[in-house]
């Protein structure tokens, strides 16, 4: 990597960072949810997004909750959020697979890319009245240049006593399946919680392994007994036309389903003094179109996983290991009788698993995550065909690989801002770890240096 690109790049990033960070604290700008409970961000996070119990209350409970225990909030809870990032990938990628990002006009090569911003989010994010409440959040994305719908999440919930125990129920309108989960290890919310938009990923992912974010809108019940056990239905639609449109604004849809699909969640949960423990399994079953039209003939996806999350929040100590594993059987009779698969018959498993520490002082939170991945299945040559950079020679989906982390969280009270430097690394990408694509590219070449600054206001 040419030293002189790099130190444009780490400083392009700063200046702009430090630039958003002096404009929020000017402008005594907030979180939505922070000023709106009064409590600090890190009573609801271990580091942003990780929920804490409190968290998990709050968002259980309609994103209500507020210091002055009114019905509506004035001003409405408004929040801004930007991400500047500066990626770096071991082996050049083709200049066409970055040509059309608009933040290559400020800085790119084959290898080096800034995106400032990568994105810039405006949520309503707190109670809409009384016991209804929201997490909506709109984006510009540098990759596409477009502002979209990204993610919604709109909660209606109450509460009674059963057996002298809680009893929390609710009902949820949203655009992503596994977006309206309480824990950090399904997809929606899961580690990474950020990355580049322009480094290689691998070209095979679980239906409901993010699939489907914003290309679905649903509504669905909840339920939680005791503190104890949570349970959740939703059924899904595609949001291409209909009442579910606004779900989907702005996006491109290419995931189109067929009818409707739902979505099933129960977790057990146990917390005790400083520690908690979940357990659960989540999963959707779809009947999904071939081609991106409704006049193509169908395959048939189900989804079934099992996740675990611990969590230990001591004064300054901050532990917790998150990890899922999603079996999907495919059954592509629509994409085999068009000939776009070789198998009619498929299946894809997704394992993660990651472990986080961060140290809380006056001088801010840090600490790190480290995580592996691995994706396996059924070697199609018609799914996975050879072609450069995101292709696979032998049609095999095998990927896996590790990610670690380094974050720091300002301690400045006017921005919540994050910085992180994250590095992931490929063992096997799409199917082997040398010349997976048929073109050379070996899996260690998509080795990615990500480095972020997260501002929300």
């Amino acid at each position: 990597m040419n030293h002189q690109k790099l130190s444009r790049a780490i400083f392009s990033v700063a200046v702009v960072s430090l630039v958003l960070v002096f404009a929020a604290i000017e402008a005594f700008a907030v979180p939505s949810f922070k000023r709106q409970t009064g409590q600090d961000c890190m009573t609801c996070h271990t580091i942003f997004p990780e929920l804490t119990s409190v968290g998990r209350a709050f968002k259980l409970t309609g994103y209500v909750l507020n210091k002055k225990m009114t019905s509506y909030q004035f001003p409405p809870p408004l929040s801004g959020m930007a991400q500047m990032s500066f990626t770096h990938t071991k082996s050049a990628q083709p200049s066409d697979s970055v040509a059309d990002v608009w933040s290559s006009h400020f800085l790119s090569s084959g290898n080096d890319n800034i995106a400032a911003p990568q994105q810039a989010s405006l949520f309503y994010a707190g109670q809409i009245y009384d016991k209804l409440g929201a997490f909506v959040q709109g984006t510009y994305a540098s990759d596409t240049n477009k502002v979209a719908m990204d993610f919604a999440d709109i909660r209606y919930a109450n509460s009674f006593s059963l057996c002298d125990k809680d009893f929390i129920y609710g009902i949820t309108l949203n655009n992503n399946p596994t977006g309206e989960d309480l824990w950090n290890t399904t997809p929606a919310f899961s580690f990474p919680y950020a990355a580049s938009n322009v480094a290689p990923t691998p070209a095979a992912s679980t239906l409901i392994d993010n699939t489907l974010a914003t290309q679905v809108g649903g509504v669905g019940l909840y339920a939680y007994y005791n503190s104890w056990v949570y349970a959740a239905f939703t059924v899904y639609r595609t949001t291409d036309t209909g009442i579910t449109y606004p779900f989907g604004a702005g996006n491109t849809i290419s995931t189109i389903v067929d009818g409707a699909a739902p979505y099933w969640r129960v977790a057990l949960q146990h917390q005790w003094n400083d520690h908690s423990f979940e357990l659960g399994t989540y999963g959707m079953a779809a009947n999904v179109f071939s081609e991106p039209y409704t006049n193509s003939p169908t395959n048939h996806f189900t989804d079934v996983a099992l996740d675990a999350q611990y969590q230990f929040i001591h004064a300054n100590h901050v532990f917790s290991a998150q990890t899922t594993w999603i079996h999907e059987n495919q059954n592509l009779a629509g994409s085999f009788a068009l000939g776009n698969a070789e198998n009619q018959y498929n299946s894809l498993n997704t394992y993660k698993i990651n472990l986080n520490y961060y140290y809380r002082s006056k001088l801010g939170t840090i600490g790190g995550s480290g995580g592996f991945f691995s994706t396996t299945g059924s070697t199609d040559t018609g799914l996975y065909a050879s072609d450069p950079v995101g292709g696979s020679y032998t049609g095999s989906p095998n990927s896996n690989g590790f990610i670690l982390e380094m974050d720091y969280l300002a301690p400045w009270q006017y921005a919540y801002t994050k910085f992180s430097v994250q590095y992931v690394i490929y063992n096997k990408f799409n199917g082997s770890g040398t010349n997976y694509d048929g073109f050379g590219r070996n899996a260690s070449g998509n080795n990615t240096l990500y480095l972020l600054v997260w501002l929300a206001f």
